[in-house]
């Protein structure tokens, strides 16, 4: 009964979004994106890709946003996205701007852990996919008995409280920080990110967190922590932090974020193929990307990244061994049709380490819409 009362709730919020567009005041802003892509697997039995449409290889994620300025500092925010995830309240928060340095948010975040996180929409990145440590759905591989998705989930979405500001340490330098309490990623014997979706907590301790970044016009540096217990029973935890870059020269963008993630097992759980010397494991990834604009409606993008694992694979897992890799490398275009719309085409090569695969390559084509 409760969880069907806080869904309500949430449902009514945004639909009073949605529905407040029709006044079209200036204090309402509406906006949305559409993504369709399709991907091609080399290969003999390539693995699935878990499509809202149904289709193997091809799908779709739509999202739309609306903010409501009451005036005063005091705001409302509301996004609803679908995807291979099902549909999502994706931010359901009220927000109290009380002055540069301290503002505060209350409801359902987007947790602000890492770059790429805060950037998950389509339309705010050029490559047709995701990097490998945000990777969900659209990691090959992905499921509980193989590499079970990335570090952490884009989007996080979580309950919670954020407190945030932006600091002018000396122009045009400013230290942006955020440090918020959530209900927590939750699971079992390691994560499981649509368990941690749900609107109720799966235990009694919330999870911590925090994100700081450097920033002057041209550059940034960020580093972000988090951390509490995932299990029913308050006993098994994990720990996350990563550190990001980014720099502009001129036509030329590079970015590039390092993650990680410690998470404790469940060491009374049956079938383990090894002794578990260490009653946890370890996950670190990485991307980096380098941009370059063409022209102002053509943007090339290279990119290598990987995922990686230290630990006894869980009961029932396909891993071979206690160490485990993937790494990709690849690159594509973006070309900008118009401001509202673009196409976006890939390649790419993966290569696996204990997992029984041969190398895949995949070729990627995406269509977005945003507004």
């Amino acid at each position: 009964m409760a969880r069907v009362a806080a869904t309500n709730v949430v449902q009514v919020a945004c639909l009073f979004v949605a529905v407040s567009g029709a006044w079209a005041n200036d204090n309402v802003i509406l906006s949305g994106s559409a993504n369709l892509d399709y991907r091609y697997v080399s290969g003999s039995n390539p693995p699935g890709n878990p499509s809202a449409l149904g289709l193997t290889g091809l799908g779709l994620e739509v999202a739309m946003k609306g903010v409501i300025d009451f005036g005063h500092g005091l705001s409302f925010t509301a996004k609803v996205c679908g995807g291979c995830h099902g549909v999502e309240i994706d931010q359901g928060y009220g927000e109290l701007m009380l002055r540069d340095a301290l503002n505060v948010r209350l409801g359902r975040l987007n947790v602000p852990f890492g770059e790429f996180n805060l950037r998950h929409d389509p339309v705010n990145f050029t490559l047709p996919s995701k990097p490998l440590p945000y990777a969900m759905g659209d990691l090959l591989y992905y499921g509980p008995q193989d590499f079970n998705l990335g570090i952490v989930p884009a989007p996080y979405v979580d309950n919670g409280a954020e407190l945030y500001g932006t600091v002018a340490l000396s122009s045009p330098v400013q230290l942006d920080y955020s440090v918020y309490v959530v209900k927590g990623l939750a699971g079992s014997n390691d994560l499981d990110f649509a368990a941690s979706r749900r609107y109720l907590d799966n235990n009694r301790i919330p999870a911590v967190g925090t994100r700081w970044v450097l920033a002057s016009g041209d550059w940034a540096l960020g580093a972000s922590l988090s951390g509490g217990t995932y299990d029913d029973a308050d006993t098994l935890t994990y720990v996350m932090g990563g550190a990001d870059f980014y720099l502009r020269l001129g036509k030329v963008t590079l970015r590039a974020e390092g993650l990680f993630r410690r998470t404790q097992l469940d060491a009374t759980a049956p079938g383990y193929r090894y002794q578990l010397i260490d009653s946890f494991f370890l996950k670190a990834g990485y991307y980096a990307q380098l941009d370059c604009d063409l022209t102002q409606a053509l943007t090339l993008s290279v990119r290598a990244d990987g995922l990686f694992r230290w630990g006894a694979p869980l009961p029932a897992s396909h891993l071979e061994g206690p160490f485990a890799s993937i790494t990709r490398y690849g690159g594509g275009l973006l070309y900008r049709l118009s401001p509202s719309l673009a196409v976006k085409a890939g390649y790419e090569w993966w290569n696996f380490v204990a997992i029984a695969s041969l190398p895949r390559h995949v070729a990627r084509a995406a269509l977005v819409f945003g507004y």
